[in-house]
């Protein structure tokens, strides 16, 4: 994979705020979730979830503007999968 490129993780729950913090340690990340205090929480590195310890990187962004991540050449989608009989 080359340096240049920019991750997209959508969903910054148990598995993508993980996997965003991961790839930001070598990749451009931008970390999108809808919900706007969750990433406002990020962005001040809380993670009322736990999941991982959050540290001020420069290479990892977090949005919950859609546009933000319109130029990544990566996108990896890591948002919820209904477990109802529906």
């Amino acid at each position: 994979m080359e340096k240049d490129y920019k991750i997209a993780i959508i969903g910054l729950g148990y598995v993508g705020l993980p996997l965003a913090v991961a790839f930001s340690r070598f990749y451009n990340v931008v970390g999108f979730d809808i919900n706007k205090e969750r990433i406002k929480n990020l962005q001040n590195n809380i993670d009322c979830n736990f999941d991982v310890e959050i540290q001020t990187n420069s290479n990892l962004k977090y949005t919950p503007l859609i546009n933000d991540i319109k130029d990544s050449n990566i996108y990896i989608v890591t948002v919820p999968t209904p477990v109802t009989k529906g």
